[in-house]
């Protein structure tokens, strides 16, 4: 059969709109097939309006075809770029479950730490990604030199099922991506800014490493390391704030802990682990050393327990917000 017959056709059934912000819309919906097939998925647009500025249309476009390559457990994998309605729209895994920023909002709530051995394990997996995409080769073979830029606890779903997974790469960069930004344009969000970015200068994937330990700090005691609005303000507590210790908090946590948490927030880069997967060797020796520790299974168990009103079997429960 001549395969230049075949076409690719797909369908796609709005089941609801999911949130809107200032670029575009995310909908959860049903992409369609023959002989009954349907596969949930969402659907990520950008407003018609900004695809006549080339900055924000080729970010874009630049973000699905950057993470078209990534396939990774514990990347959101993006399956196709359409034309959507006379616009353009990402069609993306579903990840059924919640934010780290829904659930530190509920432990919050609950006036309550995640165990934790259970923010280890999150920030693990975080960083099995992170070695993952940093070290992606392009099709010719050349490393991508890619980074995140953007890891936050809002970009960081956690499924129903336990599994852990680093989502929109919107402003991620990789040396052989189109230069949709000036190199030393700041993006990214105040409190999660690694010292190098708040200032502009030229980042590596270390900078992905400061952001992460950021992250592990917070699910550690529930606070911002560095609750800040502005940029400026940012660079100020970098200059002027000493990391406190996450025990002040929450005595369980381990010395042990705090000593790999704190080499990821080494202020100068070349302080900190060099490589995402070198925090991943030390956590992982961390969990498991005596043999037995968290799996996907238990923080699904754990979830289960924290937001007991969700019915984990239905795509979008009316009470929950949704991640953004």
């Amino acid at each position: 059969m001549d395969p230049n017959m075949f076409q690719t056709i797909s369908a796609y059934k709005i089941i609801r709109k999911v949130a809107e912000g200032g670029m575009g819309e995310v909908f959860l919906a049903d992409q369609m097939g023959v002989s009954g097939f349907s596969k949930t998925v969402g659907i990520k647009t950008i407003k018609r309006e900004l695809l006549d500025r080339y900055y924000f249309r080729d970010m874009f476009i630049d973000e699905a075809k950057l993470v078209a390559s990534l396939v990774h457990e514990n990347i959101q994998q993006v399956y196709q770029l359409v034309d959507w309605a006379g616009s353009l729209a990402i069609i993306m895994e579903w990840i059924h479950g919640v934010t780290l920023e829904d659930l530190n909002t509920r432990l919050d709530e609950r006036n309550d730490y995640l165990p934790p051995n259970l923010a280890v394990f999150i920030v693990s997996r975080v960083a099995r990604a992170l070695a993952y995409a940093h070290e992606k080769r392009g099709p010719d073979g050349r490393p991508l030199f890619l980074v995140h830029r953007d890891v936050s606890p809002v970009n960081i779903f956690v499924s129903w099922g336990g599994v852990v997974k680093l989502a929109d790469f919107g402003i991620a960069k990789a040396r052989s991506a189109r230069r949709a930004q000036r190199d030393d344009e700041i993006l990214g969000k105040a409190p999660y800014l690694s010292p190098e970015q708040a200032r502009g200068l030229q980042i590596d994937a270390r900078s992905d490493l400061y952001t992460l330990g950021l992250v592990l700090f917070e699910l550690l005691t529930g606070e911002q390391v560095f609750p800040v609005e502005t940029i400026d303000d940012a660079i100020v507590m970098h200059d002027k704030n000493e990391i406190p210790s996450p025990r002040d908090w929450n005595p369980s946590i381990s010395p042990e802990i705090e000593r790999i948490m704190r080499i990821m927030l080494e202020k100068e880069p070349t302080r900190r682990y060099q490589r995402a997967r070198d925090i991943v060797r030390e956590l992982e020796l961390l969990l498991y050393q005596n043999g037995y520790g968290p799996t996907n299974e238990r923080l699904a168990e754990y979830l289960d327990v924290v937001f007991p009103e969700v019915d984990k079997h239905r795509l979008l429960p009316e009470e929950m917000i949704m991640p953004r």
